[in-house]
C-alpha cells in the first residue's frame, strides 16, 4: 500500500454493541438501540435498561453507527445517532475516527460503499442474515486525501445532505 492507501478498519475505532439479555430489561431507563430503533426512533418495541454498562457502548446525539449485520438489502447501513442517550446493542459498530479522518468525510465514505458492503453481506447471507466482518473492513483498501480535503468534501456533501432534508421536510409539509 502507498502512504495515502489505509484499509478501512484502520480509519477508525469500531467498537461492536452488547448482547443484551432479558435480565438486563425494564420498563423505564436508557433506551437499548439495535437496527430498528436506528430505523423506526423509538416505538413500542423498544427495551430498555435502567443498568449501567461501560461507556463505550453509551450512545450520545451525533455518535456514528455503522449496522453490519442483518438484511443486506435493508439493514447494512451508516448513521448519525439521533435518539436520546441510550446503549449500543449488537451487531452495529460506534465508530470514532482517528485523529487524522474526518469525520464527515468518513460517513460519506461509508454511505459511498454501501452496495459494496451489501454485497459483501448478501454473499455470507445465511438464514436471511448477512454480515459485514472487522475483516472485511481490513481487507477494503481505500485512498485517504489529507485531512484539509476530507474536511472540505464532507463539508460539501453535509450541505447537499441539509437541502435534501429540508426539501423532504417541506414535501412533507406540503402533502399534510
Amino acid at each position: 500500500m502507498s502512504s495515502n492507501e489505509r484499509t478501512m478498519y484502520s480509519l477508525a475505532e469500531w467498537k461492536n454493541g452488547l448482547a443484551f439479555k432479558n435480565i438486563h430489561f425494564s420498563s423505564r431507563g436508557k433506551p437499548v438501540i439495535k437496527i430498528a430503533e436506528l430505523k423506526n426512533g423509538i416505538t413500542g418495541q423498544t427495551q430498555f435498561t435502567e443498568q449501567e454498562f461501560d461507556e463505550s457502548v453509551a450512545l450520545y446525539k451525533g455518535d456514528m453507527l455503522f449496522s453490519w449485520s442483518g438484511n443486506p438489502e435493508t439493514s447494512i447501513d451508516v448513521f448519525w445517532y439521533d435518539l436520546p442517550d441510550g446503549w449500543l446493542n449488537q451487531h452495529i459498530f460506534k465508530v470514532k475516527p482517528e485523529a487524522d479522518v474526518d469525520k464527515l468525510y468518513l460517513y460519506y465514505l461509508l454511505k459511498s460503499r454501501k452496495a459494496q458492503f451489501t454485497a459483501i453481506a448478501s454473499n455470507k447471507q445465511t438464514t436471511g442474515l448477512g454480515h459485514v466482518t472487522v475483516k472485511d473492513l481490513k481487507e477494503m483498501v481505500i485512498t485517504l486525501p489529507d485531512l484539509q480535503t476530507q474536511k472540505a468534501v464532507g463539508e460539501y456533501l453535509d450541505v447537499f445532505d441539509e437541502k435534501i432534508r429540508l426539501n423532504n421536510a417541506i414535501n412533507e409539509n406540503l402533502a399534510a
